[in-house]
């Protein structure tokens, strides 16, 4: 069977992503790890890791209100392009680590995750029609989301020799911040190669004379705080702050605390890589099931789908707590939670929970904004990665004081809310201001679908 040009774009488009997130995540997974290795020579500050997330997730939530115009200046693929180099600059920091450049390099990874995620709707949106944006969303979906297990697999082998009181030597530093460096570069190159395709914006134009009209940033402004400030907006922030706070946990804390658990395993940097395989499993099980397979969110609906992410996080939760010392998110421990020793194989088994969880979120979220805002599906959007971006870097800020008590008792309390929230915002009448919003174009409905798929991450 010939694939079709623009799946073709689709599919490059996925192998770049996939590039970029592989090299990005994996080292996400032990940075706080190589930087309190780095605090005891004197390098950097202990808690510098979760410092730098925090300076991506808060300048990522401040760039979200200016990356439209300026992917509309510059264009999808030259500002893909120019955020993966900030990718890749970010990375070599690694090689010389020091301080000042990690925090300037974090601040430029910000600025490249709202310009990346921007452009890359934007350029799916360019080669999507009605018949294959749905097709095209799972493609990406399918092939951007290996990246977790692949990085986890990745970790497994780079440390897989490393015992008990073994630190990361700095040549083992440089070969793996060598390698993603130069996957990440691979990815960068990949979107360089991309087509400039515009036929489906050209027909849209033709057909819909509506289509050439874009929004100026003062009206997206306007139109952005009338959407916020409706009674259904309000309520489903509270379910975007809970992923965010999630979202920390998951690609940084956790993993750190696997880290520094130190009876949880000879060697935890292998069971880190574990954790990393099985998250990367949990998003694409749920991601296959709630996001690909619409029979099954159908005959369940969204509510019920969120509200089994919530007990799978529940649960994860209360065995995280059980499984883990109080002190495991700040530095290395020899000490015990309530089951004795750790088990490897509960915290692997949570690494998969804690994935599957977020997907279910994530899938309905989209899914709700989607089909409610379909006019308004860019200031939707903008507002679900506000929030979410900015609790993510709220909770990295808290990370370096926080121990695991506290952190299992705000990710309850907020995953509740969290639920009540999208509830109660599902549930809402529809008002005659997003019976408008709903009733759009077939060619915005193409972008809309396309939208759902934009991630951070990062």
């Amino acid at each position: 069977m010939r694939i079709k040009s623009d799946t073709y774009n689709i599919i490059q488009l996925g192998i770049a992503f996939l590039f970029i997130t592989f090299a990005f995540n994996s080292q996400g997974f032990i940075q706080q790890t190589i930087i309190n290795e780095k605090n005891t020579a004197g390098v950097v500050s202990k808690h510098a890791g979760y410092i730098s997330s925090s300076i991506i997730y808060g300048v990522f939530t401040v760039c979200n209100f200016f990356a439209a115009p300026i992917v509309e200046m510059l264009g999808p693929k030259v500002s893909m392009v120019i955020s993966a180099c900030f990718y890749a600059l970010f990375e070599c920091g690694f090689l010389f680590l020091n301080e000042p450049f990690l925090y300037i390099s974090s601040a430029l990874v910000g600025v490249a995750a709202s310009l990346i995620s921007t452009a890359q709707g934007k350029y799916m949106a360019m080669n999507s029609t009605k018949e294959t944006a749905t097709l095209h969303s799972g493609v990406f979906l399918g092939i951007a989301q290996t990246c977790i297990t692949g990085g986890g697999i990745f970790l497994y082998f780079a440390f897989r020799n490393l015992k008990k009181d073994d630190i990361i030597s700095d040549s083992t530093i440089r070969l793996v911040y060598g390698i993603c460096i130069v996957v990440t570069v691979m990815g960068g190159i990949v979107l360089l190669l991309l087509r400039n395709s515009s036929t489906n914006l050209q027909s849209s134009t033709e057909n819909n004379p509506h289509a050439a009209r874009t929004m100026t940033f003062v009206q997206r402004m306007k139109s952005t705080y009338r959407l916020l400030m409706t009674k259904r907006m309000i309520f489903l922030a509270i379910s975007f702050a809970y992923t965010g706070i999630g979202l920390s946990f998951w690609t940084g804390i956790y993993p750190t605390s696997i880290s520094f658990t130190e009876r949880l395993a000879s060697n935890t940097k292998t069971i880190l890589a574990f954790n990393a395989m099985a998250q990367g499993l949990g998003q694409m099980t749920a991601g296959f099931l709630f996001g690909i397979v619409h029979e099954i969110t159908r005959r369940f609906g969204r509510t019920r789908i969120v509200f089994l992410g919530l007990a799978v996080h529940l649960i994860s939760y209360v065995a995280i707590y059980l499984n883990f010392p109080s002190d495991a998110p700040l530095d290395k421990t020899e000490d015990e939670g309530v089951i004795k020793p750790p088990s490897p194989v509960i915290a692997v088994v949570c690494g998969y929970l804690l994935g599957f969880g977020d997907a279910c979120w994530h899938t309905q979220i989209c899914a709700l904004l989607i089909s409610m805002y379909n006019k308004r599906s860019a200031e939707a959007f903008s507002l679900y990665k506000l929030f979410q971006s900015l609790t993510t870097a709220t909770s990295y800020l808290y990370a370096t004081k926080f121990k695991m008590e506290l952190h299992m008792l705000v990710l309850v309390v907020t995953g509740i809310f969290g639920f009540a929230g999208f509830l109660l915002g599902e549930r809402l009448p529809i008002t005659a201001e997003e019976e408008q919003y709903k009733a759009d174009s077939t060619d915005d409905k193409d972008q809309h679908k396309i939208a759902s798929v934009v991630e951070e991450e990062q």
